[in-house]
């Protein structure tokens, strides 16, 4: 297999790069932010990875999309309705619906994937009305060069903010992204208006999202409250069953039990599942629950690895 990773000096590339090479034999045609692309050569790639930003993506992708597989991280796709947005353990069906002469696959964003591979499971049983969610984000998603700000920051005790719109070393921040002043009662950011429009994309649902986005300084793995107001009442023992047999068919969510023992950054960075604790029956219809995931895997690279992996077995059976 061929696959190229464009973007492969970021912290996504690099997590993608070892991914690859600790668990496959494909052969990498790597490009880096200051590399020229050769396009001939895109083309004749099995898959391209695009671990780059919005306008790189909109550049390069049209120009190879028609011949290639192109796996893309960034959100230039992720809202087009010819382009699937996909968390491959949730959906068996988006590998049919690929488009020939666009043959893109859109990445969601780190803080999406994290949200709906636990609400999957609650959608299906109970179905959703309201999902109210506060992320605690770290400073990896905001990519390299802010976490080099972030370790420079707390090394030489210097706060000036020049990759981030404030000083993130002891301290956090409520926006990510830009804020959208068209609505005056509900400005969002542009972290927030991606969970509110990915999360019904992939689950193929309608039901409201209320985000708020918060920048704190951990250097990997993403947090979230989630409260969830589902539209059937639930016993509590049998969704927990629920959520824990649906993370062993899918690998893709951990549930823990013991409070005494609670999942947080520190413990679930370097890790490609989902994890979920604090479960909670706050009353009829309405569960609440901590989550932690690492934002550079499960949000990011390993999500794009799994499509790969499903792309070669179901288009390239003759190169497995």
């Amino acid at each position: 297999m061929r696959v190229s990773i464009i973007g492969i000096n970021g912290l996504v590339g690099s997590e993608l790069a070892k991914l690859i090479q600790n668990n496959e034999n494909w052969e990498i045609y790597p490009i880096g932010s200051n590399d020229s692309i050769d396009f001939d050569k895109l083309r004749s790639q099995d898959i391209v990875f695009l671990c780059v930003d919005n306008e790189v993506s909109a550049y390069i992708a049209p120009k190879i999309y028609a011949d290639t597989f192109v796996i893309d991280n960034s959100s230039f796709f992720r809202l087009d309705p010819d382009v699937n947005l996909v968390v491959p353990e949730l959906d068996n069906q988006y590998l049919s619906k690929i488009k020939p002469d666009k043959k893109v696959i859109a990445n969601p964003n780190c803080s999406t994937i994290q949200l709906v591979i636990p609400l999957k499971p609650i959608l299906d049983n109970y179905g959703i009305e309201e999902v109210y969610v506060t992320t605690y984000q770290s400073v990896s998603g905001a990519g390299k060069k802010a976490l080099e700000e972030f370790k420079y920051q707390i090394k030489n005790n210097d706060f000036t903010a020049k990759n981030l719109p404030y000083p993130i070393a002891y301290n956090l921040f409520p926006v990510i992204g830009s804020f959208d002043d068209s609505n005056l009662e509900n400005i969002i950011c542009t972290e927030e208006k991606k969970i509110i429009l990915e999360s019904n994309k992939i689950l193929n649902s309608n039901f409201k999202v209320f985000p708020f986005t918060v920048r704190v300084p951990v250097i990997r793995a993403h947090s979230q409250v989630v409260y969830v107001k589902t539209t059937q009442d639930f016993n509590y023992n049998k969704l927990i069953d629920e959520l824990i047999e649906f993370g062993d068919s899918t690998k893709a969510l951990k549930v823990w039990l013991n409070n005494s023992n609670l999942p947080v950054p520190y413990n679930v960075s370097n890790t490609n599942e989902v994890h979920i604790a604090r479960i909670r029956k706050l009353e009829n219809n309405l569960l609440g629950f901590w989550s932690v995931s690492d934002n550079l895997l499960r949000g990011a690279a390993y999500n794009a690895y799994i499509i790969a992996k499903q792309i070669i077995a179901n288009f390239y059976k003759n190169k497995v």
